[in-house]
């Protein structure tokens, strides 16, 4: 398998691009110095970007080149859907190593491709760098959303319901196994926790689904843990929150994982986790739309607690315990 020292710049640029489809909107895609897209008429453009950095964000040892790809667009996804907005274009950049293989190269952008696709986006564009350290990839992803339209940080209300997507902190939960049980983590029995961390879902399906019922004020990604990404959202809307753990029910996994590590289920949903879950804060009038969307949509949605005024801070119900609002932070 050849090498990218082997190849050369203009070789590698030429097969990444062969491997690439144009889309709907593409007036002029790869191989121009940009390119030009045509979004369509009563629509704004919402953008984002996340990095992978090589040891930090995935590990080798886990997963293949194409589950990585799909795990940086499931990263991008999860921004857009947190403004309800649909996927269109994406740029990939990357700071590669000579000695990387041309073929895991094409393996990690079809994941991405595939990723992107499976919601309507292609990729359009990127840049590539030699590094001499740690390799990393770069999406720039842009989407589409109805003028005025885009779901805010901003619009929670008190008496608000604060409701999650799907089943946050198993993402972390599976790094953690894999961590600490090394190859007994790739039993049967931790799969799912694993599949969570490796190949999370992109709630775009339930975000445009929730998006037409109406009924969510304010919305963010659950990329950095819950304590933290709450806390963001009470900040931007001006108010504060009650999380009932008791009434978010059981996971039998997250329990499991807990006894593992010698910690509490409670731990795993309050730890920063690259869960990729949305919180949604909805309308008490809505809440009954907004369920039959989420399930119409295939996506488990949770009421875990309810927006209250601001000088009650962020909370634990009956315990009565503040929550430490720490996210993850890239410099502690």
């Amino acid at each position: 398998m050849p090498r990218l020292r082997e190849l050369g710049e203009a070789e590698v640029l030429r097969r990444l691009i062969a491997a690439r489809a144009l889309g709907p909107g593409v007036a002029v895609g790869p191989g121009d110095d940009a390119a030009v897209l045509e979004p369509e008429a009563g629509k704004q453009l919402v953008a984002t970007t996340d990095a992978f950095v090589e040891g930090r964000h995935f590990l080798s040892s886990w997963g293949t080149p194409a589950d990585w790809g799909a795990r940086l667009a499931a990263a991008n996804l999860s921004d857009l859907a947190a403004m309800a907005a649909a996927p269109r274009w994406a740029l990939l950049s990357m700071g590669l190593r000579a000695e990387h293989e041309m073929d895991s190269l094409l393996e990690l952008q079809s994941g991405v491709a595939r990723a992107l696709g499976a919601h309507g986006a292609v990729l359009v564009g990127g840049n590539l760098v030699a590094v001499q350290g740690e390799e990393w990839f770069d999406l720039a992803l842009l989407g589409e959303v109805r003028t005025g339209a885009a779901w805010r940080r901003n619009g929670a209300r008190p008496g608000d319901l604060l409701f999650v997507t799907g089943a946050p902190g198993r993402a972390g939960a599976g790094f953690q196994i894999a961590r600490a049980l090394g190859a007994r983590a790739r039993e049967a029995e931790w799969r799912p926790l694993l599949e969570a961390w490796l190949m999370p879902a992109a709630r775009i399906p339930a975000a445009l689904a929730l998006a037409a019922a109406s009924g969510v004020r304010a919305a963010i990604d659950l990329s950095d843990g819950l304590p933290g990404d709450l806390a963001h959202l009470c900040e931007a809307s001006g108010v504060g929150a009650v999380v009932d753990l008791a009434a978010w029910g059981v996971d039998p996994l997250l329990e499991r994982a807990a006894r593992e590590l010698n910690t509490t289920a409670e731990a795993l949903r309050l730890s920063p986790s690259d869960d990729y879950e949305l919180l949604l804060a909805v309308d008490p009038a809505a809440r009954a739309g907004c369920e039959a969307a989420a399930q119409a949509a295939g996506t488990q949605l949770s009421c875990i607690g309810r927006v209250t005024e601001p000088e009650n801070g962020i909370t634990l119900a009956a315990s009565g315990r503040a929550i430490d609002a720490a996210g993850f932070d890239h410099f502690r």
